[in-house]
Formats: C-alpha cells, structure tokens, sequence
C-alpha cells in the first residue's frame, strides 16, 4: 500500500464511509497521514478540531510529545481569551435529531459506531461533562452514557450527567473497539 493511502484505508476500517461528509464530517491531510474531524460549540459554530494520528502515540505519557505526534490532539478556540476559557466543543451534534433520548460517548471513533446505527449521539472528548449538564438539560432528551470500559474517571464524570449509563462490555474495552454486529446487539438490549 502506498503511503498516501493509509490513512484513508485506516479510516474505513475503523467505520468511516469517507465519501459521506455529511454524515462523517472529516478532513484529510495524505500527507501526513493524519484526519482533523471538525468540533462545533452548543450553538453550532465551528470552533476547533481533533488531530487523529493513527502512528502517534497514547497513553499517561503523551502529554510529552508534541502535538503532531500524540494520537490525538483536540484544539478549540478560547470562548474567553482574557480568562484563558476554552470553547466547549462536541463531535456528533449533526446526529441529533427529534428522538427523545441521545448517547454520550467520550470519544469520536465510539460516536461512529452509533453514528453507522443512525443514531442521535455526540462525543464528549476531553470536556468535563459536568459543563454539558445544562446543554442536556435544555435538550429535554434522555441522555445515555456509554462509557469506556477502561477508563473509570471519564466514565464516572459521564455517569454523573447521565439518566442512564452503561460499560462496553467485555473484552471490549470501547465502542469503537467492538465489531459493528457486536454494538448493533449492545444498542439493542439498551433500547
């Protein structure tokens, strides 16, 4: 495979349909071998983006590698500059729709399990869930948590905002781990 392929083939495996955009909203730099997925702020105003680096690295160490070379790099704007706040920001407010519920995941390859299902979800990312509370609230929609097996503080900040919250199962350790047969079953025994 040639190298400016790798990233794109990457993607579909992981669940992507690239020729999609409206319902995969993504850019990709061949290049570099890296795909930038744009964030929107609760009103909908484009404020920032993931960095995914399939080849880079994860993990409690990360935080030492430049951000061309973590996994994943999020950047948002600053909703207020002077007090150095940064923009609240979710992936998946596309998917929302008039449904009365909407998942909660914490990150984007989980959102595109769900969003393959077709169903309402957004992705938390690096946000604290606790300043989403309000934004949940106005929704009038019953949010469902699904947390990373993994990872119990994420999971616990999510369970906390949650009308209901639900674990990947095991061996699974997220949604973007299972096999879309194996997520389409989960979903189904929530519902």
């Amino acid at each position: 495979m040639r190298l400016y392929e790798y990233i794109e083939q990457h993607l579909k495996n992981r669940g992507i349909d690239l020729k999609n955009q409206l319902k995969y909203p993504i850019y990709i730099d061949k290049e570099n071998d890296v795909a930038y997925f744009p964030l929107f702020n609760l009103s909908g105003k484009f404020v920032g983006y993931q960095r995914y680096n399939p080849k880079g690295g994860k993990g409690k160490d990360s935080y030492k590698l430049s951000k061309n070379d973590k996994k994943y790099y999020t950047y948002a704007t600053k909703e207020n500059p002077e007090k150095n706040i940064s923009s609240i920001v979710l992936y998946g407010l596309h998917t929302l729709d008039k449904r009365p519920y909407v998942f909660v995941v914490e990150g984007i390859f989980d959102a595109v399990k769900l969003i393959k299902l077709n169903e309402p979800v957004v992705a938390v990312l690096s946000n604290d869930p606790k300043k989403l509370k309000n934004f949940f609230f106005i929704l009038q929609k019953k949010v469902i948590a699904i947390c990373d097996r993994d990872d119990n503080k994420a999971g616990n900040k999510l369970k906390r905002i949650a009308n209901k919250c639900y674990f990947t199962p095991a061996p699974f350790k997220d949604l973007g781990d299972m096999p879309d047969k194996e997520v389409k079953k989960f979903i189904k025994s929530i519902k």
